[in-house]
């Protein structure tokens, strides 16, 4: 018999692998030693001869080779690790934006205009509204963001409304298409976000680890929008540059490609530009993290800042949350404490998981 687990990874596998052979142009060959020196490293805890494609890739931006064994190639990662750390099964119930005002409710959010959940339309507090007062709350507010609730990534069903410029047949169709969905207001970000790509609301992602008994934060990167893109994914052509523990930008950032750059396409520098709102947000990130404790110890937070330098949090990615974006642009994901994870993943005699399927 093959349990859930096993399916998501059969899942997880396909879609890594093709990940691969989409950025594989750019990868750069290892040499006799370095195959050597990673067979040899993860040898005590799995054969990674299928994997090697990874470590290539990611030694094109690579900036110490001693520490390319530590990188984690991706198919082991969402296959293994991070179903190690979490229940996709848990997380599939708690990825919900709509649940967001229950389970963080004491943190600045974009706030709600209208909900649908299983096909009914609700407005911020839960409460049932009819279509009409749904339209009507959507024209009080004069803008906003539709978002798809439940399993959406890379920006994929996000939509910016002008309620006041467009037709109302446009809203109507939106409130009538879909059974998922949230709408919330437009945010203001600082100031600072706004000199790099006034376009888009370019947010902090923080992956926040529960380990050896506290949470700490795994790894940051600054995201952003260019050519005047509404959106910062990488998948929609946004960049990233990872953020250093004293919160500054490290001299690169890359494109999902593995494309590096020392300035945004609007002009902005990187290295050593200190990120407003970086330490809150890390804060925010370490605090929330026991609220979805029942589902995941592995989650990828999305912060924006708002004008008075507080987090506002945009979204809880609770499992699947990409490492390509932290790897490339800062390194080995875990580190130094890469040894440490893995020994916890493949200890024998452990089950496979914190979690049952």
């Amino acid at each position: 018999m093959i349990y859930t687990h096993d399916f998501e990874r059969l899942r997880r596998k396909k879609v890594a692998k093709q990940d691969l052979r989409n950025i594989c142009s750019r990868s750069v060959p290892l040499t006799p030693d370095e195959r050597q020196e990673i067979l040899s490293f993860w040898s005590q805890y799995r054969d990674v001869k299928k994997e090697l494609g990874w470590f290539e890739f990611y030694k094109a931006s690579c900036e110490d080779l001693s520490t390319l064994k530590y990188y984690i190639p991706d198919t082991i990662y969402y296959c293994e690790i991070d179903i190690f750390f979490n229940s996709p099964r848990r997380c599939q119930v708690l990825d919900d934006k709509n649940l967001y005002d229950l389970f963080f409710h004491d943190i600045e959010m974009p706030r709600t205009i209208v909900r649908k959940i299983n096909g009914e339309l609700l407005d911020q507090d839960y409460h049932q509204v009819t279509f009409e007062q749904a339209m009507e709350r959507c024209r009080q507010a004069g803008t906003g963001v539709g978002k798809t609730a439940r399993m959406s990534c890379g920006a994929h069903g996000v939509k910016f409304f002008d309620f006041n410029a467009d037709p109302d047949d446009g809203i109507k169709q939106y409130l009538s298409r879909y059974d998922d969905f949230i709408i919330q207001e437009t945010i203001q970000q600082h100031e600072f976000f706004n000199s790099i790509h006034a376009s888009s609301i370019n947010s902090i992602r923080i992956m926040t680890l529960f380990l050896d008994g506290e949470v700490t934060v795994v790894s940051a990167i600054l995201r952003m929008g260019a050519g005047g893109s509404r959106v910062d994914n990488g998948s929609s052509g946004g960049l990233f540059c990872a953020i250093n523990p004293d919160g500054t930008l490290k001299e690169h950032a890359h494109y999902t490609d593995g494309r590096k750059c020392t300035q945004h396409p609007q002009g902005t520098v990187f290295k050593g530009l200190k990120v407003v709102g970086y330490e809150r947000c890390c804060e925010a990130a370490k605090s929330l993290a026991f609220r979805v404790f029942t589902a995941t110890k592995l989650v990828s937070w999305d912060f924006a800042v708002g004008p008075d330098g507080e987090p506002i949090l945009i979204e809880a990615n609770l499992t699947y949350g990409g490492i390509s974006t932290h790897q490339l642009s800062r390194g080995p994901l875990y580190g130094e404490r890469t040894p440490e994870v893995l020994s916890l993943v493949y200890s024998k005699g452990k089950k496979n998981t914190y979690y049952e399927s």
